[in-house]
């Protein structure tokens, strides 16, 4: 049996046998951290141990039987393959040692170490077995001392060619390693420091080149007796021989790990442009409370440039502010040296040179070489550098060097603030002016209001009152003044407390007072009636400073009012029909005897109940109110007739809406239902007697009329013309009796025979008529133009009876002109008022009420044909539809006839 990595025997075991030197293998498997694999003589696994599976990833099914490319890449299988076959061809007995990566199921790279050896039996190749060992924390410490080695000589490299001192010192606080910048500004020689005690070194050369040495020293020694924590403050070193003056900022840590650990690092930071800096913006604030101080805008910039001069050391500089008279940029104030170099400053108009852009875009404008700048007012200036700043909406600041690039990113921050300081100092110029014009306008408006004004702050007390506020409050002292030298009461009398002021309570709320209506007592025991109104002012944080309080004095008005409410009481007292007022929330505020003698109520128990409270739960207030809450929010009256079952009669009311309330006025109507019901039963008695009376009548006329034109035509020749003329006469009368009979019987049963109103199209009824009239029209070229008309509650016949009347008459009575009518309507609350308007030959006013009566004419039968009933039916017809109709006319200048009829279901608009 072979010798190399096949044999299980007891060479290695001693005597033991086959099977127990199999087990002992199987412990030792199992107890090598490492991973442990078999290939066969193809490369594919035939047995892995649990530290390939953990290291791969792979489940062992999935390794057992893939070949060991599956983790391995091609480059390293072809060198590990090529190794094996050198060492089975020379017949050496080692296994190689390989460094390789292999790839893990989910694609991580594992940096492994591999000793591989092969397996041979009876001298054949059966493949390998190996031992793979993860090497990645080591591979990672070797990268790191790698770094840190690079990394050391990168920094001490750097840090040498730095502007930052470094001291690093060991355990025992010795300068282990310093650069040359330390020894520069602290004036030693870094070579001799290295190595000496850092605290000798402070005492004996440091201490001494820094201002208030003995603290710097307590502060840096310190560190080394407890060196568990940072350090950081600057430190001023004074100029000599070997140094120059600057500030230094030191930082200091302790060293936790490396070849220093237990040491320090102290690191020194030029930082005196930050301290040069700090003390120009120190000085520079100061100088703003200087500005501040001026009364103009050219003062505070003279005194700008001085402070350019002498804090900053800026000796080139000119302000200019905007002239919005002229639209231009002006020269303000510049320096003597300015004036020497540049001569006259000249004057920007739009868009002139840089100073215009940059007022006008708002945008800093910096430049190293003004004259290369394509927008330089004078390419040829003398001036080298130059910053252009604009302030605000004031204008632009210039600051100038006669050299190129004379200032850096330092010197453009402090020309910033110097700007930004102008326009502070000049807004709040210009918000003190606006302020003080707003308290002159605020005094004369004080003073010239009619009413009294008063300006509480925040204690309440008194800062200032007009003529008319002490003259109400009759204050002889306003220096004095406050008010709770008055004693103040509400409506009704009641003292007020402090805290229930208007003042106070708008203070203390935040919430604008209005409308309070107040009584002050005077010195003089009398009493003045204010409305007050108290607006609170806050200041610039929202707080509230300040109480604004006017009075008006309405005294006189109260008066007034108690003279009308006692005026009105004794009208409402006098007037015949029952009357009462609600408010708004329904409540009596007035009533009259005659309405607490219909409700039955006393005038005392409805003065500011409700009227759902007084008459509760009765269809009858449900109506009522119901009625009310309808006139309120139409804004328009409303009549109301219905049978009070309490009260036992017809009630007619009439409500008459305000923005206050609705005022009432209502009447028993039981007698005049109970008139108009008999009236209606002899009407239609009258009416039957009527027909019956125009029946009888017309047979003997019929009889009249017939026999009479049988004598004409029997005996037309022996007549005569006299005789023929008496018969026509006779004839003609006959008829025009039977005409006027026929009308007087229509006329009777307007109210009886009529059908019921309902909706109907007033346009349609029109049309009607106008086909009716068809041919009247042509023949008398007359021409009606006829308007949007609505739907109304009627009966369409009569109403049709009506327009024909009308339009027949306006046509009739034209003039020699052919005729010219026209048709409206217009809505006036339910009701619609419809016109026929013509321009013919007019009324007499004294005429306008005989026209309507039965069998009047205003022209005899020769100049124009009619009975004289017409407009008496039409007047008859409107009134049943509970509207009127009226005219208006002047001889020759032509006439409009109006009436009313109701709308559509009270709608607003029924068009």
């Amino acid at each position: 049996m072979s010798e190399r990595a096949d044999a299980t025997g007891g060479g290695f075991w001693g005597d033991v046998d086959e099977s127990a030197a199999l087990q002992r293998y199987r412990t030792l498997v199992s107890t090598i951290d490492d991973g442990l694999y078999q290939l066969d003589a193809e490369g594919n696994f035939v047995a892995v141990n649990d530290i390939i599976v953990e290291t791969t990833g792979f489940a062992r099914d999935d390794l057992l039987g893939e070949h060991v490319s599956l983790v391995l890449d091609d480059d390293d299988l072809e060198r590990i393959e090529r190794e094996i076959r050198e060492e089975l061809s020379t017949d050496r007995d080692a296994a190689g040692v390989f460094e390789v990566s292999i790839e893990t199921a989910d694609g991580r790279r594992v940096p492994i170490e591999l000793r591989v050896s092969p397996l041979i039996e009876d001298g054949t190749f059966r493949g390998t077995v190996g031992v793979a060992r993860d090497v990645s924390d080591r591979k990672q410490r070797q990268a790191r001392i790698e770094t840190t080695r690079g990394s050391y000589e990168t920094l001490t490299s750097v840090l040498d060619e730095a502007d930052v001192g470094v001291f690093v010192l060991d355990e025992s606080f010795d300068v282990a390693w310093a650069d040359e910048t330390a020894g520069e500004y602290f004036g030693f020689d870094r070579d001799a420091a290295i190595g000496r005690d850092k605290r000798e070194l402070i005492e004996e050369e440091i201490r001494d080149r820094v201002a208030d040495g003995d603290a710097f020293a307590d502060t840096v020694l310190a560190t080394y007796d407890d060196n568990s924590y940072d350090e950081r403050f600057d430190c001023h070193v004074t100029p000599g021989p070997d140094r120059e003056e600057r500030w230094l900022e030191h930082r200091s840590r302790p060293i936790e790990s490396g070849r220093y650990a237990g040491g320090r690092v102290e690191l020194y930071y030029d930082v005196t442009d930050d301290h040069r800096r700090a003390e120009q913006l120190r000085r520079l604030n100061e100088a703003v409370g200087e500005w501040l101080e001026e009364s103009s805008r050219a003062a505070v910039a003279e005194r700008a440039l001085d402070h350019l001069r002498d804090i900053l050391g800026m000796t080139l500089n000119g302000i200019y502010l905007y002239d919005a008279d002229a639209a231009a940029l002006r020269p303000a104030s510049w320096t003597e040296a300015t004036e020497r170099l540049l001569g006259d400053l000249p004057t920007f108009e739009p868009n002139e040179g840089i100073a215009w852009r940059v007022f006008e875009s708002g945008e800093p404008a910096f430049y190293a070489d003004v004259g290369a700048a394509p927008d330089a007012y004078d390419p040829d200036t003398p001036i080298g550098s130059e910053m252009v700043l604009p302030i605000g909406d004031h204008g632009v600041a210039f600051i100038s060097s006669e050299k190129r690039d004379a200032f850096d990113e330092g010197d453009q921050m402090i020309a910033r603030v110097v700007a930004s300081s102008l326009e502070a100092t000049f807004d709040r110029f210009r918000h003190e002016r606006r302020l003080e014009r707003e308290r002159d306008l605020t005094d004369r408006i004080l003073d010239t209001i009619p009413v009294g004004g008063l300006v509480l702050d925040a204690d309440g007390e008194v800062t200032r009152i007009n003529d008319r506020a002490a003259e109400i409050f009759d204050v002889d002292d306003p220096e004095s003044f406050s008010l709770q030298d008055r004693r103040i009461y509400d409506e009704e009398g009641r003292r007020l407390a402090a805290d229930e002021y208007p003042s106070v309570r708008a203070l203390e709320t935040g919430e604008s007072v209005s409308d309070r209506v107040l009584q002050v007592e005077r010195p003089d025991s009398n009493r003045r009636w204010l409305s007050i109104n108290a607006v609170p002012i806050a200041d610039e944080r929202g707080e509230i400073d300040r109480i604004v309080t006017a009075g008006e004095d309405i005294t006189e008005l109260k008066e007034r009012q108690r003279v009308l409410e006692s005026e009105l009481s004794e009208v409402f007292g006098r007037i015949s029909d029952a009357f009462y007022a609600l408010d708004e929330e329904g409540r009596f505020t007035h009533v009259n005897d005659r309405a607490a003698d219909l409700l039955e109520v006393t005038e005392d128990e409805l003065l500011g109940e409700r009227l759902e409270d007084v008459f509760p739960g009765t269809a009858e207030t449900q109506l009522t109110r119901e009625r009310l809450d309808a006139a309120m929010e139409r804004q328009e009256p409303i009549n109301l007739e219905h049978y009070s079952e309490r009260l036992g009669f017809w009630i007619e009311a009439t409500l008459y809406p305000s923005e206050s309330g609705v005022s009432v006025y209502f009447r028993d109507v039981t007698e005049r239902r109970e008139y108009r019901r008999k009236l209606e039963e002899s009407n239609e008695r009258l009416e039957q007697f009527a027909y019956a009376v125009s029946h009888d009548l017309q047979e003997p006329l019929r009889m009249v009329s017939s026999y009479l034109k049988l004598l004409e035509d029997r005996y037309g020749d022996e007549l005569g013309d006299d005789g023929r003329e008496f018969v026509e006469f006779a004839v003609d009368g006959a008829e025009r009796m039977t005409a006027m009979i026929d009308g007087l019987l229509e006329y009777s049963r307007v109210t009886t025979r009529g059908d019921p109103l309902e909706p109907i199209d007033l346009e349609r009824v029109v049309d009607d008529v106008l086909a009716d009239l068809q041919f009247r029209i042509e023949d008398h070229d007359a021409e009606i133009t006829v308007e949007d008309l609505p739907r109304v509650e009627g009966d369409a016949d009569q109403l049709r009876q009506v327009f024909q009347n009308l339009l027949d008459n306006a046509i009739e009575y034209s003039g020699d002109e052919p005729p010219r009518i026209r048709v409206d309507a217009e809505r006036n609350g339910d009701m619609w008022t419809v016109s026929v308007a013509d321009e013919g030959i007019g009324i007499d006013p004294d005429d306008t009420d005989r026209i309507f009566e039965v069998f009047e004419r205003l022209h005899t039968r020769e100049e124009h044909e009619g009975t004289g009933i017409g407009l008496a039916l039409c007047k008859r017809i409107v009134e049943r539809h509970d509207g009127e109709l009226w005219v208006e006319s002047e001889p020759d200048e032509g006439t409009t006839f109006s009436f009313t009829l109701p709308a559509v279901d009270g709608t607003s608009d029924d068009r």
